[in-house]
């Protein structure tokens, strides 16, 4: 992700918390936020606001997109072989990006 796409980012947190957005906070979050897809953060964005009431941080953004992209592997299955609940916000934010893909099955 670009600084402009970090800049976009806040931008749609800002909407939701009302923070301030200042030169030194976008650098900071770029620093910790660049690697990720900015579609994906997106998602990730919307995740914790539908799912969460603590106040966003660059590492609810990560955790979020891990989610996404766990999500996107289809059922698993804990240690022991049984199945897993779905995460079924991250499923939803996993079809919103890929409206066309279907589970990865094995």
């Amino acid at each position: 992700m670009d600084i402009t796409q970090t800049a976009d980012l806040l931008a749609e947190v800002q909407l939701i918390d009302n923070r301030r957005i200042e030169e030194a906070t976008l650098v900071a979050w770029h620093r910790l936020v660049d690697d990720l897809d900015y579609a994906e953060a997106v998602e990730a964005v919307r995740l914790h606001f539908r799912t969460s009431t603590a106040y966003l941080t660059p590492a609810h953004v990560r955790a979020a997109v891990e989610r996404i992209r766990l999500a996107g592997l289809g059922p698993q299955q804990d240690e022991y072989g049984n199945d897993i609940e779905p995460d079924y916000p991250a499923v939803a934010a996993y079809e919103r990006l890929h409206p066309n893909q279907r589970e990865i099955t094995s």
